[in-house]
């Protein structure tokens, strides 16, 4: 290992208009949903499987301080934000240095690439483009103000020429992805926490963890299409779009199930799994950890639950899903801090390294395990 320093009609007549990036079928993981859907599964994944990803070993590490930002993947380059002020990008297998470009302030959403740039947001309260090549500056845009109640902190979502993102103080935004003008902005019930917004069918979909609230937005005219409040209390997940319904987890550990055209909900199940966490999806299947260390399997059509396992790892960061393994990030872990990967069949796990605290989500991709942690970022491939 080596270091270095308003109605349904938008989801019809805007179905063309689905979420998705083009180099997400190489493998690549372009986005903190893997596409902006938001299920966080990488679909293309083959070399990490059930049967190899016990011989995962660390093969590089750099020494910058990761916070909630987790990688993009793209074109053999890994990128990450830093709490130190800089997104940096490195050779996503051998960890050489690419590129580093500053920011006004400490990273901590997480970066989407688009045909040839990255994007993220900063706690400065903007967000930026760069050459995903050179590092160069494409464009900045002012969204919030950078002071404590009013930053950009959650993942940026791309989708068709527009980027997604929100601030602290409840505003949502679509920019365009070449100049970065506002198209709109969507100004919400204060929110304290902004989520990762999931885009799917023309829609784009945004959750205000005080409120209780979930909004279905026109995604190229931010015009209301929806709006489904609950009294759950608040949102500890960014919500998620898989075959037509939008999911997403409270505080109190309850999940549900909206249909994303109407936002009539179709189930709701409770599960031992409370506080932090987020989700993964796939086949049929909706996983979540928790920060009181469950491990939970949730049936996608019905609610029902299959298994709810005390994992001794409390978690405040989503899970990645690739072929079966589910890989999950530690911010205690018995006394330590770890990242784990465990079967989806059963809960079992299949794989361990110590680490230290993990606020950020674990991204796969093309046969690496990429972690972010407080003091380094690390990359796990097969010998």
């Amino acid at each position: 290992m080596r270091g270095f320093l308003a109605g349904g009609f938008a989801f019809l007549a805007a179905a063309a208009f689905a979420a998705g990036d083009a180099s997400a079928a190489t493998g690549d993981w372009t986005q903190y949903g893997f596409t902006a859907d938001g299920r966080r599964n990488n679909t293309q994944e083959t070399i990490l499987s059930r049967k190899t990803v016990a011989q995962l070993t660390p093969k590089w590490s750099a020494n910058i301080p990761v916070g909630s930002s987790s990688a993009a993947v793209a074109n053999g380059i890994v990128y990450v934000g830093s709490t130190d002020n800089h997104l940096y990008a490195f050779d996503a297998n051998t960890g050489a240095p690419v590129w580093q470009a500053a920011t006004g302030a400490p990273i901590k959403s997480s970066p989407a690439v688009a045909d040839g740039v990255v994007y993220v947001g900063s706690n400065d309260g903007r967000v930026y483009a760069f050459d995903a090549e050179t590092g160069a500056v494409r464009w900045s845009t002012q969204i919030g103000t950078g002071n404590n109640d009013d930053l950009v902190e959650a993942p940026v979502a791309v989708a068709h020429g527009l980027v997604y993102a929100g601030t602290t103080d409840g505003n949502m935004l679509a920019l365009s992805a070449t100049t970065g003008a506002v198209k709109w902005t969507k100004t919400f019930v204060f929110s304290g926490e902004s989520l990762a917004p999931a885009v799917a069918h023309g829609i784009v979909y945004f959750a205000n963890d005080m409120a209780g609230e979930v909004d279905a937005l026109d995604a190229r005219t931010g015009a209301s299409v929806w709006m489904q409040r609950t009294s759950l209390y608040g949102f500890v997940n960014s919500p998620a779009v898989d075959r037509g319904v939008i999911y997403r987890k409270s505080a109190d550990g309850i999940i549900s199930a909206l249909d994303a055209r109407t936002g009539v909900e179709r189930w709701h199940t409770g599960i031992r799994g409370t506080d932090e966490g987020s989700f993964a999806i796939g086949k049929g299947h909706l996983y979540t950890a928790s920060g009181n260390a469950m491990l939970s399997d949730v049936n996608t059509a019905t609610g029902t639950v299959k298994y709810d396992l005390f994992i001794h790892q409390g978690v405040d960061a989503a899970p990645a899903l690739a072929n079966g393994v589910l890989y999950i990030g530690s911010w205690y872990s018995q006394g330590a801090f770890s990242v784990k990967a465990f079967d989806t069949a059963n809960g079992q796990i299949l794989w361990s390294a110590a680490t230290d605290k993990i606020g950020a989500a674990p991204t796969v991709s093309n046969g690496m395990l990429y972690v972010g942690s407080a003091g380094h970022f690390t990359a796990y491939g097969l010998p």
